[in-house]
């Protein structure tokens, strides 16, 4: 983890914009535990002060952080052994060698480390160095109308170029070879990456509002020469949350970008975050579910493939991750060009 501040950029108190930035990578030897899923708890804790939080401080966080889990209906058992839950990270751990590739992941509204976790320590045992930053409601930004879209999305934007700025002069990354995968609302940020930065190799979208109905006309023309942009994209989404309606138009007008789709059978849109895995293996947090999990793997199976593809350079790993046997029925995957049929 880096902390940073970015000296162009201030809060609301006059206070220079903290920058939290988290990395995960291959690594050679673990010496250290495993994280826990409360160590990354608390290392959102830490995110607007990029200060230590002292013993007080953790216990006051944790607290804070069951609450929020209560207030959602999650049970007090479940809150525990969740955040009790041995992750596969290490802390501080010896790099293996080798330069490998960076995917940076953009945060959905509200997000912060532990919510992308899950797919980042999966990226990285996979070899790719990640990297992620809060989402800037947790600094303070307010999104209070479709109005201000474009602004949150180009701040978190921002945030995540001051990651890569933090993260490529390491000797385990490669910065020749970059791709950004967005969540929810990050996948907004994470378009607009790819319009600025036309040599990064691809997009990836899970359940993002850059497919949905939600504040469609949030682009403006000058925000991202669609014409221009070929970045190869994936938008992997779900039909089963009606909080969350599919609607490709923004993709449609993407006319150069090689554009596939993913649809998901048996997910909602809050399954995308390692939430959504917790509560398909962890009893007490509900009802086990393994199709739901079966989903889940083959989500992460496709953005691997995907990755290993166009980043990676090996283009057998996406027919291999969609082949009709690996999926089982559970994602059907669509060239852009016509729209698939609902899953209703």
């Amino acid at each position: 983890m880096f902390n940073h501040r970015d000296a162009t950029r201030h809060l609301a108190d006059g206070a220079l914009r903290p920058v939290q930035v988290s990395v995960w990578y291959p690594a050679a030897t673990t010496a250290s535990p495993p994280l826990t899923y409360r160590d990354y708890v608390l290392v959102a804790a830490r995110e607007m002060t990029l200060a230590p939080l002292g013993a007080d401080g953790e216990k006051q966080a944790l607290e804070n952080y069951r609450a929020f889990l209560g207030r959602n209906g999650v049970p007090a058992t479940g809150i525990d052994d969740w955040l009790g839950t041995p992750m596969l990270a290490h802390a501080e751990a010896q790099s293996a060698p080798g330069r490998f590739p960076i995917v940076l992941v953009a945060q959905g509204m509200g997000g912060a480390v532990q919510d992308q976790a899950a797919l980042a320590e999966s990226l990285a045992s996979h070899g790719y160095v990640v990297v992620t930053t809060p989402s800037p409601v947790r600094l303070g930004a307010r999104m209070e109308s479709d109005a201000d879209v474009p602004a949150m999305a180009d701040e978190q934007a921002r945030d995540l170029e001051v990651a890569l700025a933090a993260v490529t002069p390491r000797a385990v990354a490669d910065p020749t070879r970059i791709a950004v995968v967005g969540y929810s609302f990050g996948a907004r940020p994470a378009l607009l990456l790819a319009g600025r930065h036309p040599a990064w190799r691809a997009l990836i979208s899970l359940d993002g509002g850059i497919g949905s109905a939600e504040a469609k006309g949030w682009l403006a023309p000058r925000a991202l020469d669609r014409g221009a942009l070929r970045t190869p994209i994936l938008h992997v989404y779900e039909e089963d949350d009606e909080n969350v309606r599919p609607d490709f138009d923004l993709l449609a007008s993407l006319v150069h970008a090689p554009r596939t789709l993913a649809r998901v059978n048996g997910l909602r849109h809050l399954d995308f975050i390692t939430f959504g895995l917790a509560s398909a293996t962890l009893p007490s947090l509900g009802a086990a579910d393994a199709h739901r999990l079966a989903a889940l793997r083959a989500v992460f199976a496709l953005t691997r493939g995907f990755l290993d593809a166009h980043v990676g350079g090996h283009p057998q790993a996406w027919t291999d991750a969609t082949d009709a046997r690996a999926l089982a029925g559970l994602v059907r995957v669509t060239p852009f060009g016509s729209r698939p049929a609902s899953a209703r």
